[in-house]
C-alpha cells in the first residue's frame, strides 16, 4: 500500500499531523504505515534497548574467578560443593571459585591445541589447591607450583595432620640448587574432607599452591577444611 503523505518531503513530521493521519486508518493500515515510515527508528530503538538490557544483565551476573581448584588424574568430585563454595568462602558478589577436573599428568591423556592443559592452567596461575594422587603431587612439585603446607595452613590443622602422620614430604631442589625436605601434601584418603568433596579412592592427597594470591579466600578455605576435620 502506498500512502499519500504530504509531509514526507519535510525534514521532520509533526506529531499532530501524524496523529491525524493515523486516526483515519484501520489498525492494519496503521501498522503498515508505521513500519513503512518508521522501521529504521524502531530497529534502532530495539537495538538500543537490547544493548542496555545486555549491559544491565552483565553487570548483575558477571563472574571474575579469584580462587582455583583442580582435580588431577581424576574427573570425580561433587559439583554441588563448587556451587556452595562462593558463600562458604565469603567471596565478593562477582568473585568466583572454579574447580577444574579431568586434568592429567600423562600428556597423551591431557593434550589440547596449545599443549598439556594441566601445564597451561598452572603457568596461568589458576591453581590454589588440588586433590590428586601421588603422581599428581610429584608432578606439581617438579613444576615448582606447590608450597610447603606448613607455610600456609593454620596451626590447628597442622597439629592434627602432623600428629596423625598425614603430612607427605619430598626432597625439593630450588632454583639455586639447594635441596630441602618439605611437607608438600596432606593425605586425606581417610579424612572427612575426602567425602565432603566427593573424591574417588585414587585421589588421596591435598596440595596447596596459592598461585592466585587470594590470601583471604585461602584462609577461608582452610577454615572450611578445619570445620570438616572437626566434624562441625
Amino acid at each position: 500500500m502506498e500512502y499519500v503523505d504530504k509531509e514526507q518531503e519535510q525534514v521532520t513530521k509533526t506529531f499532530k499531523g501524524e496523529k491525524k493521519k493515523l486516526a483515519q486508518m484501520t489498525f492494519g493500515q496503521k501498522l503498515e504505515y508505521i513500519w513503512e515510515y518508521y522501521k529504521f527508528h524502531i530497529i534502532v530503538t530495539l537495538l538500543i534497548i537490547g544493548v542496555i538490557g545486555w549491559g544491565v544483565h552483565h553487570a548483575m551476573t558477571y563472574v571474575q574467578y579469584k580462587f582455583y581448584g583442580m582435580i588431577i588424574n581424576s574427573g570425580q568430585y561433587d559439583e554441588k560443593v563448587q556451587d556452595q563454595l562462593h558463600d562458604i568462602l565469603k567471596m565478593e558478589k562477582h568473585d568466583g571459585v572454579g574447580i577444574t577436573a579431568d586434568l592429567y599428568t600423562a600428556d597423551y591423556a591431557n593434550m589440547g591445541g596449545y599443549g598439556n592443559k594441566l601445564d597451561i592452567y598452572v603457568m596461568a596461575g589458576q591453581l590454589d589447591f588440588a586433590f590428586t594422587d601421588k603422581a599428581g603431587v610429584e608432578y606439581l612439585v617438579n613444576m615448582g607450583a606447590v608450597k610447603d603446607i606448613k607455610d600456609t595452613a593454620p596451626d590447628s590443622l597442622l597439629k592434627k595432620w602432623d600428629s596423625e602422620g598425614l603430612l607427605y614430604s619430598m626432597d625439593v631442589t630450588d632454583d639455586s640448587g639447594k635441596t630441602g625436605t618439605y611437607d608438600v601434601a596432606v593425605d586425606i584418603s581417610n579424612s572427612p574432607i575426602h567425602n565432603y568433596f566427593g573424591l574417588d579412592d585414587n585421589t588421596k592427597y591435598l596440595v596447596v599452591a596459592d598461585l592466585s594470591g587470594s590470601e583471604e579466600y585461602l584462609s577461608n578455605f582452610y577454615r572450611l577444611l578445619n570445620k570438616i576435620e572437626m566434624g562441625e
